[in-house]
């Protein structure tokens, strides 16, 4: 109990440090090499630690004999802080969805892709549009002037991607509480969980809601019921780990390899698994790669159109 309390003020210490801005010189760049995870809610630092300490302890425990130091879980508020942390050479790998990679590596311009996460025994998802069972509803054209329920700017399935299908089909996002919104626009609302997106809409909060297919699939039967799927997007990756474009080499083919290798045995499928439902790491496929690149003009919003 002592050393979870000792890692837990760790973690939270960490998190105070990134919210304290300092200057990038303030910072000198740390021999360990540090995972970064972001906790945008007051009461996720110790829920972050919780999903991703037995990660870190493996990697720890693995990398220590090739002389490969890992330090503490760093815990950044938002993207751009996390963002920052990469900039200064503070943070050395993140592990994310595709959406909010290509936002660091855009920002920090510092974030290379290397593997893929594969969640579940799932390497790609889809983002689904869902309604009351009983609406009129029945394309993304019907969404013009309505509201959509979405869960958090930073994810992928829940925010990003249904705003490019959005886009694709020639119709703008806007915040609900837009002053000047146009009519035909479609507004949003975060509903910050999946499940309170599909009871706001079962509950006239938003007349449509977007997110994963897992997510579908997880909602309670009489919950899915009661909603109706009435357009998918196009797959896209699960998740990445993406490193610091500077770590030394060599570093970075230890890390990959242990990384590759947790699915191996018992222990690592375990922090696999915390690391919320991670089934194994896979090196990305030249296609892969350019999917990535190819999703980076599509998702981001300054290369929307």
């Amino acid at each position: 109990m002592t050393a979870r309390v000792g890692r837990v003020t760790s973690a939270l210490l960490t998190l105070a440090t990134a919210v304290s801005m300092a200057p990038a010189h303030a910072v000198p760049p740390s021999p360990a090499i540090h995972l970064g995870v972001i906790a945008e809610e007051p009461n996720e630092p110790d829920r972050m630690f919780s999903v991703y300490a037995p990660l870190v302890d493996q990697l720890r425990q693995r990398l220590a004999p090739g002389g490969v130091e890992v330090g503490e879980l760093v815990i950044a508020r938002d993207l751009d802080d996390l963002a920052q942390r990469l900039s200064r050479r503070s943070v050395d790998f993140v592990l994310e969805s595709l959406f909010p990679t290509l936002a660091l590596r855009e920002r920090s311009r510092n974030l290379a892709p290397g593997l893929l996460v594969v969640r579940r025994g799932v390497s790609e998802y889809r983002s689904v549009f869902f309604t009351r069972g009983d609406s009129r509803i029945r394309t993304l054209a019907d969404l013009k002037g309505r509201t959509l329920v979405l869960q958090a700017i930073r994810s992928t399935s829940a925010f990003a991607l249904p705003r490019a299908e959005l886009v694709r089909a020639g119709l703008r996002l806007v915040p609900a509480d837009d002053a000047a919104v146009d009519p035909a626009a479609v507004r949003y609302v975060l509903a910050l969980a999946e499940v309170n997106q599909a009871v706001w809409v079962l509950h006239g909060k938003g007349d449509a809601g977007a997110f994963s297919d897992g997510d579908w699939q997880a909602l309670p039967a009489k919950v899915r019921a009661e909603l109706r799927i009435f357009a998918r997007s196009r797959p896209i990756q699960r998740g990445l780990v993406a490193f610091r474009a500077d770590l030394a080499p060599g570093t970075r083919r230890a890390l990959e390899r242990v990384m590759l290798g947790l699915d191996e045995d018992e222990a690592g499928r375990g922090a696999l698994a915390s690391a919320a439902g991670i089934t194994r790491f896979e090196r990305l496929s030249p296609r892969q790669r350019q999917d990535v690149l190819d999703w980076g003009r599509v998702l981001l919003p300054s290369r929307l159109h």
